[in-house]
Parts: C-alpha cells; structure tokens; sequence
C-alpha cells in the first residue's frame, strides 16, 4: 500500500470515530457517511486528499451526475448526489482542522463541493407524495396471505407499521415486552429499539380499525403460544433458512432472533402491495398515510399535538411540514371552498381562539 493510500485510510478512519464518539451518530449515518467517502476514494484513485483544490471538487461534482446506479442503471438522483455532496464536504471541513492537513485544504476550496440550489431545493422541497390511502391498508391486509408463519409475520409487520407509524429500522428492533396490547399502544425505548436518534417515547395505536388491531393481536398470541416466546424475543423475527426437500436453501419457518437491519423489511413492504396489484410504496410513506388520517379525526390544536407527539415529534410542526402536504386535486377544491364561502364571521373567529 502507497504512503498516500495508507494515510487517507487513517484519517478516513480517524474520521468515522469522530463521528461516532465525538457527534453520536448512529451507525446507519456513520455507514453512509462511509459510503460516500468511498466514492470519494474511487475516484480519487489513491491520490493523497492533501491535494484538494477547487478544480479537483469541479471535476468530483461532474463525475457524480455521470454515475449510474449499479442495480436500475438510472443516474443518480439529485438526492442522492446532494447527500454524498455533504458528506464528503464535512469530511473534507473536518480535515481542515487536522494536523498535517491544515495547511494544505481551504474551507474556500471546499466550498466548490456544494450542491447546486435548484437541486438542493427539490430535495428539501415538501411537495405532496403518493402514499397508500386508509382503504388501500385495508384492501392489503385483508388480501394478504396467512397459510404460512413467514406469511402471518409478513401481514402483522405492516398492520404493526401503520398502526404505529414506525420506522421499519425501530419496528425490527421491538420485542414483545415492549407492546401493552391492554392499553394499546407501544413503548419505543431508545435504550435497545432503534429509534431515530435513539429516542424515547410511548406511541398509542392510530385508529386504522379493529381488524388490524386484531391482525397484530393473534401474531402475538401466536408468537407467545405456539412458538413459546417470551418478552425478551423479537416481535419480528427472521426467517430461519434450512437445507429444504429438494437439497437447496429454501424457508422453513421463524427464527428467534430480529433481523440485521430493515432492508428486508423494506422489501416485504413494497412486495405486498405489488402483490395486491397496488404501487410498491415505501416503508417511510405509511407517516404520510397518518398524517392523511389526522385530518378526519383532529379538531382542536390539542389533538393535532397529541397526534403529532404519537408520531415521536416534539414539535407539531414537524408533522405539517414534513408528512402534512396536502395533494393537488385536494388543495384545488379547499381554495374553491374559501372562495364560495367567504371568510370566517367574527363569531366564528371567536370560538376557533
């Protein structure tokens, strides 16, 4: 190995644990900080990073709206450029503070690795996206196959993440002893469920119906009766792999043990609603579905906070304007609304303070 490769690995390296030990982030956000750096590294080809300049952060931006996915072939989204844009730039910010490379990278060079505004924008834009409606959940789970043990863990992942509005990288993560089925709701303890920055709150069960509560409470029961489970073991278990019938791999039933990471859960997510003829939705845009459902059922401040808190949100605005958007046919016709109906009376003014 070069000096100038060897050296790039030790700060690269320096760097991750700061990230991990002196910012706290997670280890998802360390791991894509990683991967970034990576595609830094590729196309740095072993040169030494105290060579930075402007030109050399020009040509990393090119290079980047070149690339192509390696699993569609389809060039890279302006979100995911934006994201190791910034990635690299606090790598590279970072270095600038360091010994030995102080003196040789400017904060003005690094400057020439910032996403260009239009892009930026979209990314950050709050635009209304296509999430899967309150009766599309329930077509889906009722369509869903339940012959199997996979099957059934399959259904009650999906009725857990809208009944929840969990991430799937949390919803992995919860164990029995974490769900009060009495009470109806769910402990998200940052201690050992993989919460968004490791917090802690408690989520009550969004009104989605009893079929899918139910659907969550015979898992469980199954879980605890026939499998023998006990608090301390997965909600949602992975699929235990054997050598099958016909000598080959094949799925033979749950182990007792989470999965490794959401990646799989992502995928029975999208594959469902393939399955039931319905767009393959995202994990991530069941918090659209229950943003979508506030508004049949908040009236006052109180509850819009109230919901707004079951969703883990501090502040209630974070709901409206990251899940909140309202859809262009609907926009259309509330503005054709205002319009016929004039604005509020002052008495109406009066009881809506």
């Amino acid at each position: 190995m070069s000096k100038h490769a060897s050296d790039n690995l030790r700060i690269k390296r320096k760097h991750l644990v700061w990230l991990k030990d002196a910012k706290g982030l997670s280890q998802s956000s360390i791991d894509k900080a990683a991967a970034s750096i990576a595609i830094y590294d590729r196309w740095l080809k072993g040169k030494d990073y105290r060579a930075f300049h402007s030109e050399k952060a020009r040509a990393f931006k090119r290079h980047l709206e070149g690339l192509r996915n390696d699993r569609t072939g389809a060039s890279l989204s302006p979100a995911t450029i934006n994201g190791v844009l910034r990635d690299v730039m606090k790598f590279f910010d970072w270095m600038a503070d360091q010994p030995g490379y102080k003196s040789r990278i400017s904060r003005a060079d690094i400057a020439y690795l910032t996403p260009d505004r239009k892009s930026e924008q979209a990314r950050r834009g709050t635009l209304w996206k296509p999430h899967p409606s309150p009766e599309q959940v329930e077509r889906l789970l009722s369509e869903m196959p339940i012959e199997t043990v996979i099957q059934r863990r399959d259904r009650a992942l999906i009725a857990f993440l809208f009944l929840t509005g969990s991430r799937e990288g949390a919803a992995i993560t919860v164990r029995l002893r974490h769900v009060d089925l009495a009470n109806k709701c769910v402990q998200f303890d940052g201690r050992s469920v993989d919460t968004k920055f490791g917090k802690s709150f408690t989520t009550s069960f969004y009104p989605f119906g009893d079929q899918v509560e139910a659907i969550l409470q015979s898992w469980i029961m199954e879980l605890r009766q026939e499998h023998l489970f006990s608090d301390t073991d997965p909600l949602f278990p992975k699929t235990r792999v054997a050598v099958g019938l016909l000598r080959c791999f094949e799925a033979v039933g749950i182990a007792r043990e989470p999965w490794a990471g959401p990646s799989s859960a992502a995928r029975i997510f999208k594959q469902a609603f393939v399955d039931a003829g319905l767009p393959p939705f995202s994990p991530h845009r069941v918090r659209d579905t229950i943003a979508e459902l506030a508004k049949h059922h908040c009236r006052t401040p109180e509850d819009y906070k109230a919901w707004s808190q079951n969703m883990g949100h501090d502040d209630v605005m974070t709901t409206f304007s990251s899940y909140g958007s309202v859809a262009p046919g609907r926009q259309v016709e509330l503005m054709a609304r205002f319009r016929h109906r004039g604005p509020l009376s002052d008495d109406d003014q009066v009881i809506q303070r």
